[in-house]
């Protein structure tokens, strides 16, 4: 009588402790990747785009996050601006001003408020960039957004443009518009100071993520509450 055997044997666990470790520093980091991409896309389709739109807005904020366009070239540095970091951002702000799926004098109060948070609270640092605590800027882009919209459906859209071009104004722009900061900044030769640019963890993009989860969050639970809240086409109107 012959016995058959399998050729592939699948087991529950890996038959040795370097596997195991050598599994988790494959996995975990996989998985991690895969759930960031998931929430991004949820992220973008709460304000407003549809699912196709959603994952190239993601995948491109991600591959645009190593791509810096040159802009302006100072002795022996550059001022360059992020693709991902920057122009997307700014791109999906502008489509939501330009198709009024927010109020575009609200959008313009989330920027500024959240620039002039982010400002207080970012600090040039030599050799580094300009650091700042991560909470801030989702906090801030996420509270302008509930407040302005009270709670509305429109929330998320405006602490995105709140959250993003709020923080590419008050802690990029501001600071390097500053002659002793940007002179600090680019003592180095060979400096590419990135508006917006932080590699695949970029700060604006994270933001913009961020915000939006929790403007999204606490305005369901604004809404359960059952508090008054203006129909979403009358902040539309504007």
């Amino acid at each position: 009588m012959e016995n058959s055997l399998s050729t592939v044997a699948i087991l529950p666990f890996p038959a040795s402790q370097e596997q195991i470790i050598l599994a988790l520093i494959v996995i975990v980091p996989l998985l991690l990747i895969f759930s960031f991409l998931l929430i991004s896309e949820e992220a973008f389709e709460a304000i407003g785009f549809r699912f196709h739109q959603a994952v190239l807005m993601t995948v491109g904020a991600l591959v645009g996050s190593f791509i810096n366009i040159p802009l302006i070239p100072l002795d022996g540095a550059v001022i360059a601006v992020n693709v991902g970091g920057c122009i997307i951002p700014l791109f999906i702000t502008l489509e939501l001003a330009v198709r009024r799926r927010v109020n575009r004098y609200h959008a313009l109060a989330a920027i500024a408020a959240v620039s002039l948070i982010t400002f207080a609270f970012a600090t040039p640092v030599p050799g580094v960039g300009i650091t700042m605590p991560f909470y801030i800027a989702p906090l801030a882009g996420a509270g302008a957004g509930l407040l302005l919209a009270r709670g509305c459906g429109t929330a998320p859209m405006l602490a995105y443009a709140g959250g993003t071009v709020g923080t590419l104004m008050g802690a990029d722009i501001f600071n390097l518009a500053n002659p002793a900061v940007l002179a600090s900044l680019t003592a180095v030769a060979g400096t590419t100071l990135s508006i917006g640019g932080a590699g695949i963890f970029d700060g604006i993009f994270i933001t913009g993520i961020l915000a939006v989860a929790l403007a999204a969050y606490f305005g369901r639970r604004i809404r359960k509450m059952k508090i008054a809240c203006p129909q979403d086409s009358e902040t539309e109107s504007g």
